[in-house]
């Protein structure tokens, strides 16, 4: 079904990184600095969505599907209908998610994804029959189960849904390849803001440890590839599907006060993003030497001991009150 756009898009959120970056509305209110890297990057991606697919006119006689997909940070669809024996993009969509939002659980956010998109093609979706496609499949059984309690938040979505449409399928996470493009942290992988992937790549030529992983026995998929169509090689880990730069020793320590300080990134996050020998405890031990980290993380909760009271010398020189009950009846009253 997806694999005609196989070539969709490829690294959008690389691209488009310098608008993401741009501040958002606020009290009091920032003003909006349109700089040539923004306006290059508008381009670029206005270019690259022209040249990746062109979008069609519905047919109502037509078969519809909306597959939809969440990341950490934003929910992506796109609505397509099926014509000549292939499937055609009608539209597409996609939404950074708010604050609360990013807290959410997966299964929450690929929810929020369904309900945003629906909302949004409302227009073509009301009164017609379609499929909704996903990759998390604990949504697709999430209409008929009926004994499990669902939050409020959950319930208003779910009936929301099912006011459009009941009819949920599952695919997998490798064919969707359409909404993951619409998902910045999958597409982007490790590229971030700040980082000199340059000076990486050159410290990896010089690493005697970078070199070991290459040349080491082992069933893990270390390869040399690019984050970016334009970045340079890094020697990654990809056997879990995300392209993981083997980080240097001499670039640890300033990596994490570029991902940390500046970007705020919590360490069990760090895994997902880069890799190297150590590496778990190493962020701990800079996280307890961090003073940002120690001045805003309760590590010790102190429980105070419960008071003692003197006995009272005379009448009501101390008074104690406390609430109790339900009280058993006396005399039958």
């Amino acid at each position: 079904m997806i694999n005609v756009y196989h070539r969709f898009l490829p690294n959008v959120a690389a691209t488009l990184s310098p608008l993401s970056g741009a501040p958002k509305s606020s009290k009091p209110r920032q003003e909006l600095v349109w700089s040539q890297e923004m306006k290059q990057a508008f381009l670029n991606g206005k270019t690259a969505l022209a040249n990746a697919a062109m979008l069609v006119h519905p047919c109502t006689d037509c078969p519809l599907a909306l597959t939809s997909d969440a990341s950490d940070v934003a929910v992506g669809a796109v609505l397509e209908q099926f014509k000549k024996g292939h499937w055609q993009p009608l539209a597409f969509f996609s939404r950074q998610l708010r604050k609360a939002e990013i807290k959410y659980t997966a299964f929450d956010r690929e929810l929020l994804g369904v309900y945003l998109a629906i909302r949004h093609f409302r227009f073509m979706l009301e009164g017609r029959n379609f499929t909704i496609y996903t990759d998390h499949k604990p949504l697709v059984h999430a209409m008929a189960k009926t004994k499990e309690l669902w939050s409020a938040r959950q319930q208003r979505y779910l009936s929301a849904i099912s006011e459009f449409s009941n009819d949920i399928a599952h695919v997998s996470g490798k064919n969707n390849i359409v909404t993951d493009c619409l998902s910045p942290s999958r597409t982007s992988n490790a590229v971030s803001l700040g980082i000199d992937y340059i000076a990486m790549a050159r410290a990896q030529a010089a690493s005697f440890d970078v070199h070991a992983y290459k040349t080491a026995f082992t069933c893990l998929e270390i390869t040399n590839t690019r984050l970016n169509e334009h970045g340079p090689e890094l020697v990654c880990y990809v056997s879990t599907g995300r392209k993981r730069p083997i980080v240097p020793p001499e670039q640890c320590s300033t990596l994490f006060t570029i991902s940390h300080i500046q970007e705020s990134k919590p360490p069990s996050k760090w895994s997902q993003t880069f890799i190297w020998h150590g590496m778990r405890k190493q962020v701990s031990k800079w996280v307890k030497e961090c003073h940002h980290c120690q001045s805003s993380k309760i590590q010790n909760h102190t429980k105070a001991p419960l008071e003692y009271f003197s006995v009272p010398e005379k009448r009501f020189s101390h008074i104690n009150t406390d609430i109790v009950g339900p009280l058993p009846f006396s005399s039958g009253s």
